[in-house]
C-alpha cells in the first residue's frame, strides 16, 4: 500500500509540465476593529456558480439553528427529502454526500438517514449541489452529488482571539436543543469545537389496503392493514477542528466528530383479511453511534493555484436495531405469539486522498489525483420468540451474518482552459473495483473485480451582462451496499418479508445537462433541460408467498428514462422581501420487460420549492418556506411525493443576543403514499407524518462581539472552506 501511495505522489509531481515561476504571497490580515466597532460588508450572496458546481448559502436559513441536516437540505434547489430522511436530486434517491469534497461514512453507511435527521445543521455554512459531477469527484451516486461545506475555523490574528456562543431552544412535545460552541484563533493556528443536546419526538399514522389472492378459490379478496408509531429519541453530538498554518506555503488540518442517537418507539398495528387477523402491540428500540477522524495537508507550489495536499480519514458506526411485538390472533384461532428481532450493523471506512493542482500556459488548469476507499461492514441478526416474553427462546430462523468487503481505487485527471469567452472542463476517472461477500449460513462467498471509466465534460459561454450558457455530461455509477446485497430475509411483520440480492450488478447511469443561466444585482435565473439514460437501476418488486405474505426484494431494471426542465429563481421581489424559488418538471420511463413486466411505463414528475425572506425591521428577520417532492415509478407501481412546510422569526436585542422563533410543518402537510398494482396482487399504501412542532430559542455570544462577514466561496478547492 505505501509503495503503491508513494508511486502515485511520485507520478502527480513528475507528470505535469512546469507551472509558473512566481510563488503567491498572501495578503497581509487586516488589524482587527475594536470590539464596540460594527464591520460594514457587502450583502450577502446566497447563491454562487461553478462550471461544474452550484453553491447555496445557509447563513439565512432560519431552520439551520433548531433543525437538523435534513432540514436545511429541503430548502436547497434540485434537493428533495422525504419523511424518512431519504435524499434524492431531481427524483433520483442514489445522491452521495461528501463534507467538505471527501467522502464521509456518517452520510454513506444504512444510518446515512438518520444521521441526517440527527446532526445539527449548524455545523455547516453552505451547501454544494453538482448534478454532474466532474471526475474529480467520487464517480458514486448516479443522482449526483451534494457537498456539504463545514464551517471554517477562523483564521490566524496578529493577537490570540477567543469567541463561543451557546443557544438554548425548548419546543413544543418535550423537545429542546442545546448548543454550545468555541473557537480560538492565534497567529497561524485556529480551533473549534462544540457539543449538541437535542431530544426529538414525533408520531406516524399509516394505512395500506390490499387485494390479495383467496386461499381457497383464488380470487382478489380485500385486506387492511394500520400502525400508529410514537417516537422519541436524543441526540448527542460533537465536534472539534484545528488547523495550524508552520509557514505562509503550509496548511495542516484535522477534525474529529461524534454521534451518539438513541430512540424509542411504540407500535401498535393491526391486519385484518379474510384468512389473517391479528393486532400487534409493540416496540422498536434503535442505538446508532458514529466516530469520523481526518487529517491532511495542503502545500502550496510556486504559482497561483498549484497546490498538493494529502487526507486521510478513518471512520466508523454501529447501530442495533431491536423490533417486538405480540401477535394477538383473532383468526385464525390460535396462541399469541411474541417475536422479538434484533439486527446489528457496523462499518468501517478507511478514504485516502491525494489531490494536485497546477496552473498552466494559457490560463490553463489541470487536477489529478488519487483516491482509495477501503470499506468493511458486517450484519448480524438474531432473535427469540415464544407464547410470551418469558418463555421466548432463540430461533435459528432469525439467525443470520453477512460480511461485505469493497475496496475502490481511482486515479482522475481534469484540464480546464479558457477559450476566449467559451470555458472547457473534460475530465476522465479511472475506478478498479473488488468485492467480497461471505454469506454464513448457508456458506454463500462472492467475488468481483472489474476496471471502468467514467469521462465528464463541462462546457461555459460567458453571453455577457450577466448571462451564461452551461453543457455538461458525465457517466456514473450505482454500487449496492451492504443491505441490498445480504439474501437473508428479514421479517418486518408477519405479513412482510425483505431479502436483499446477492446478484445485484451495478447501475450505470449517463447524464447530460444543457442550462441557461442570469445573474444581476439581486437577480439570479436558471434554466436547465436535463436527460438521463440508466441501466440495471436497482428497483423494488414484491411478490405474494401465500398465507398474506408479501416479500420484497431488489432487482436490476433494464432500462429507464428521465427527461425534464429545471428553473430556479432567487429575486428581491421588494426592497426587504426576496423570493427562493425552483422547480422541476420531469418525464419518465420505465422498461422491466427484463423482470417479465410487458410495456414500458411513463409519468410526468413535478416538484417544486419557494422561500420568502423578509427583513422586517433592521433587527427582524422572518422567513416561510414550502417544499413538494415529486414521486418516481417503480417497475410495479409508483411512489407519491410529499410537502413541508415551516415558519421562522429571529429577533436580535443587541450584537450578543438574538431570539428565534421556529414552527416546522404549521399546516400539518407531512404524508405520502405508493401503489403497487400487478395481476396477482395490489397494496395502496398511505403515511402520515405529524412533525409539527413549535420552538423558541435564545442564542447568546460569547467573547467579543461578532462581526457582520460576507459569504466566501471557494470552489477552487475540491470542497475544502476557504482559509
Amino acid at each position: 500500500m505505501a509503495r503503491w501511495v508513494g508511486w502515485v505522489i511520485g507520478w502527480l509531481l513528475c507528470a505535469v509540465p512546469a507551472a509558473a515561476e512566481q510563488q503567491a504571497q498572501p495578503a497581509t490580515p487586516p488589524a482587527s476593529p475594536p470590539p464596540s466597532s460594527v464591520t460594514v460588508v457587502a450583502p450577502t450572496q446566497p447563491y454562487k456558480s461553478a462550471i461544474d458546481r452550484k453553491s447555496y448559502s445557509l447563513a439565512d436559513d432560519l431552520q439551520k439553528s433548531t433543525g437538523a441536516i435534513a432540514d436545511v437540505l429541503r430548502d436547497v434547489p434540485a434537493v428533495q427529502v422525504d419523511l424518512d430522511g431519504n435524499v434524492s436530486l431531481r427524483g433520483e434517491s442514489d445522491v452521495t454526500i461528501l463534507v467538505d469534497g471527501k467522502p464521509s461514512a456518517l452520510f454513506s453507511g444504512p444510518g446515512r438517514a438518520q444521521a441526517l435527521q440527527s446532526i445539527p445543521a449548524d455545523q455547516y455554512e453552505r451547501v454544494e449541489v453538482m448534478t454532474n459531477p466532474p471526475a474529480g469527484v467520487t464517480a458514486e451516486g448516479s443522482g449526483g452529488v451534494i457537498n456539504l461545506i463545514s464551517k471554517a475555523p477562523p483564521k490566524g490574528r496578529t493577537a490570540p482571539s477567543a469567541s463561543g456562543t451557546f443557544k438554548a431552544d425548548v419546543g413544543s412535545g418535550d423537545r429542546f436543543d442545546v448548543n454550545a460552541s468555541a473557537a480560538f484563533s492565534a497567529p497561524g493556528v485556529s480551533i473549534t469545537g462544540g457539543a449538541n443536546l437535542q431530544r426529538q419526538a414525533s408520531q406516524w399514522q399509516t394505512d395500506a389496503h390490499y387485494a390479495i389472492p383467496d386461499p381457497a378459490g383464488g380470487a382478489p379478496v380485500p385486506a387492511t392493514s394500520r400502525e400508529r408509531d410514537g417516537l422519541r429519541g436524543q441526540t448527542i453530538t460533537a465536534f472539534g477542528k484545528a488547523a495550524y498554518d508552520p509557514d505562509p506555503s503550509d496548511h495542516l488540518d484535522a477534525s474529529l466528530d461524534l454521534v451518539s442517537d438513541r430512540a424509542q418507539q411504540s407500535q401498535d398495528s393491526a391486519y385484518d383479511s379474510v384468512a389473517l387477523d391479528y393486532a400487534a402491540p409493540g416496540f422498536w428500540h434503535g442505538h446508532y453511534t458514529a466516530l469520523s477522524g481526518s487529517a491532511g495537508e495542503t502545500r502550496s507550489l510556486p504559482g497561483d493555484d498549484h497546490s498538493l495536499s494529502i487526507k486521510l480519514s478513518l471512520s466508523q458506526d454501529h447501530t442495533i436495531v431491536q423490533n417486538g411485538a405480540t401477535y394477538e390472533y383473532e383468526a385464525p384461532v390460535q396462541p399469541d405469539l411474541y417475536q422479538d428481532i434484533t439486527q446489528l450493523q457496523s462499518s468501517r471506512q478507511i478514504d485516502l486522498t491525494v489531490d494536485y493542482k497546477a496552473p498552466l500556459r494559457h490560463k490553463a488548469k489541470l487536477s489529478l489525483g488519487y483516491e482509495g476507499k477501503f470499506d468493511w461492514q458486517h450484519q448480524d441478526d438474531h432473535g427469540v420468540q415464544g407464547a410470551v416474553l418469558a418463555s421466548a427462546l432463540a430461533d435459528p430462523v432469525f439467525a443470520q451474518g453477512f460480511s461485505f468487503d469493497q475496496q475502490v481505487q481511482a486515479l482522475y485527471a481534469t484540464y480546464e482552459q479558457a477559450l476566449g469567452k467559451l470555458t472547457v472542463q473534460p475530465g476522465i476517472r479511472l475506478e478498479s473495483v473488488t468485492l467480497q461477500t461471505d454469506l454464513v449460513s448457508p456458506v454463500e462467498r462472492g467475488r468481483q473485480a472489474y476496471l471502468d471509466a467514467y469521462p465528464s465534460l463541462h462546457l461555459d459561454y460567458d453571453l455577457d451582462n450577466g448571462a451564461a450558457l452551461k453543457a455538461s455530461y458525465s457517466r456514473r455509477v450505482q454500487r449496492p451496499g451492504v443491505g441490498s446485497l445480504d439474501p437473508f430475509r428479514i421479517e418486518f411483520s408477519q405479513t412482510s418479508y425483505f431479502a436483499g440480492n446477492a446478484d445485484l450488478k451495478p447501475a450505470i447511469t449517463q447524464s447530460w445537462e444543457l442550462g441557461y443561466e442570469y445573474r444581476k444585482q439581486t437577480t439570479d435565473l436558471q434554466a436547465t433541460v436535463f436527460y438521463r439514460d440508466k441501466s440495471d437501476v436497482f428497483t423494488t418488486v414484491s411478490e405474494e408467498l401465500g398465507g398474506d405474505v408479501l416479500l420484497s426484494t431488489l432487482e436490476n431494471l433494464g432500462h429507464q428514462h428521465d427527461v425534464g426542465l429545471e428553473f430556479v429563481a432567487n429575486r428581491e421581489l421588494i426592497k426587504g422581501l426576496t423570493l427562493n424559488a425552483s422547480t422541476d418538471l420531469m418525464r419518465s420511463e420505465v422498461d422491466a420487460a427484463n423482470l417479465g413486466i410487458l410495456g414500458a411505463r411513463s409519468a410526468y414528475i413535478a416538484s417544486g420549492r419557494a422561500t420568502l425572506n423578509w427583513q422586517a425591521s433592521p433587527k427582524d428577520f422572518i422567513q416561510l418556506g414550502g417544499q413538494a417532492s415529486g414521486g418516481h415509478l417503480t417497475a410495479q407501481g409508483y411512489e407519491s411525493g410529499s410537502l413541508q412546510s415551516d415558519l421562522g422569526w429571529r429577533h436580535r436585542f443587541d450584537l450578543r443576543l438574538a431570539a428565534l422563533f421556529t414552527v416546522h410543518d404549521p399546516f400539518g402537510l407531512s404524508r405520502h403514499s405508493f401503489v403497487i398494482d400487478t395481476p396477482g396482487f395490489s397494496e395502496t399504501y398511505s403515511s402520515k407524518l405529524n412533525r409539527a412542532a413549535v420552538f423558541l430559542g435564545l442564542t447568546y455570544a460569547l467573547g467579543a462581539p461578532p462581526k457582520a462577514a460576507a459569504d466566501n466561496f471557494d470552489f477552487g478547492s475540491s470542497g475544502q472552506p476557504a482559509r
